[in-house]
């Protein structure tokens, strides 16, 4: 008897698990037909709105745009039917129209650099409170990715540009973006267009006179790619330092941003072991400098001294905390979107070239007696 019961109780299982199995088939069948009857339905346009809300298409134009001359029941009965039909207004369209797209585009070399993550995320509050929105390209360094970027930008009527790297293009394609409201950001891209800089010439020099001082006489210097003009600026001025101590034994590496491994850093510390020094040309090339040394047994801090480069977050996260060289990233976002606006708004005063001040903030990785920052 109780194997009959056990024998039912699997079948009466079985069965509940097939009961199961087809309702949630039913119901995905029924989700399909919907999403397909949506697909199948056109989109309601303007003339939709006005036929259900029995107004002319101005009055509806009127509403979408916030215009005068709607009085309040009129007003409501359009909103109604825009939400009856879920219409939604033609952006691009209107953006020509008025000649405001209330769109700013953004080119960057990539999202892998974490001060860039938070530029981007502090100016695209600062847009969006301005009642704009954020267009982002990134280039890797590529010219093709440039001009499709570029062409993106021009394609949706954005208000103005905000330059996050080198730019490559020329011709009638760079015509047409330097009429368009232009800020340069890293770096100045010529005498007619607005830009704002962190001084990185300074930066570097700042990383070899710590370093220096510290005793350090073999460093490591792991650099980025040379085409990018914030690195042969910060690359200069640490070069115009260690010029000055001959004792000193530099080793440069070239790594790039977008593609590199542990293992690169790895093979770094097996080639060179009597390193005491390490300047990288950002933070998170420290922090994988950082891992490798761990791995080693190597003591940071006190036998081998390390520097980043922009004191991002990734300084609060690595073991010992990382020092770095500290770009001014609220002041850089406050002056690009005040120089972008001007220019936004029309006004046409002279470019202006905006150089800020980089600091050291000091932490577990340097040895350093006051602990404090250094400017």
């Amino acid at each position: 008897m109780r194997g009959k019961i056990c024998y039912y109780r699997i079948k009466r299982s079985v069965l509940d698990c097939c009961i199961r199995i087809m309702d949630q088939m039913e119901k995905d069948l029924i989700f399909t037909r919907h999403v397909k009857e949506r697909k199948e339905e056109p989109m309601a346009n303007m003339q939709d709105v006005a036929k259900l809300a029995n107004v002319s298409v101005t009055t509806v134009s009127r509403v979408i745009n916030n215009r005068k001359y709607v009085n309040e029941e009129t007003k409501q009965i359009v909103l109604e039917a825009i939400q009856a039909l879920d219409y939604v207004p033609n952006e691009l369209a209107r953006s020509f129209y008025y000649n405001s797209s209330k769109m700013i585009g953004l080119l960057i070399y990539d999202l892998k650099n974490d001060f860039y993550n938070q530029f981007i995320t502090r100016i695209e509050s600062q847009l969006i409170e301005k009642g704009y929105s954020l267009m982002i390209g990134t280039t890797q360094g590529n010219p093709e990715r440039e001009t499709y970027f570029l062409n993106l930008f021009l394609a949706n009527n954005i208000d103005g540009v905000i330059l996050c790297t080198n730019l490559c293009t020329q011709g009638p394609l760079l015509q047409k973006v330097l009429k368009l409201p232009l800020v340069s950001v890293g770096r100045v891209l010529s005498d007619e267009v607005s830009s704002v800089s962190a001084d990185n010439t300074s930066g570097g020099q700042l990383a070899a006179q710590i370093l220096s001082q510290n005793c350090c006489r073999e460093i490591l210097f792991i650099n980025g790619p040379k085409t990018l003009h914030s690195v042969q600026e910060k690359s200069a001025g640490f070069y115009q330092v260690m010029d000055q101590y001959p004792e000193i034994h530099v080793h440069e590496v070239i790594l790039d941003f977008v593609n590199v491994t542990q293992t690169s850093f790895d093979q770094l510390f097996r080639q060179w072991p009597s390193i005491d020094g390490i300047f990288a040309a950002s933070d998170f090339f420290a922090a994988c400098a950082l891992r490798s040394l761990h791995s080693l047994d190597k003591k940071v801090g006190e036998a081998i001294q390390v520097i980043g480069y922009e004191n991002t977050n990734v300084c609060l996260c690595t073991s010992p905390l990382l020092s770095s060289i500290a770009r001014p990233l609220e002041e850089m976002v406050d002056w690009t979107t005040q120089l972008l606006f001007q220019e936004v708004q029309g006004d046409k005063t002279a470019p202006r070239h905006v150089l800020l001040k980089n600091s050291f903030v000091p932490r577990e990785t340097t040895q350093w007696k006051d602990r404090k920052s250094v400017v």
